[in-house]
């Protein structure tokens, strides 16, 4: 069996990606359905800075 190329490696990144992509997104659907999330709090999300402190 032949090594991959770059092409099919990046073929095969892209789809593993729209994979989680689509998990996560069906996942928020599901919560959205459920009255546990909303629009205005995906949006809250946006302008939201969930960074961790660090101290040195």
């Amino acid at each position: 069996m032949d090594k991959p190329n770059n092409q099919e490696l990046c073929d095969i990144k892209n789809h593993i990606a729209e994979s989680f992509s689509n998990k996560a997104l069906d996942a928020m659907d599901k919560l959205c359905e459920e009255g546990t999330l909303s629009t205005e709090t995906i949006q809250a999300w946006q302008s939201e800075h969930m960074r961790t402190p660090y101290n040195y």
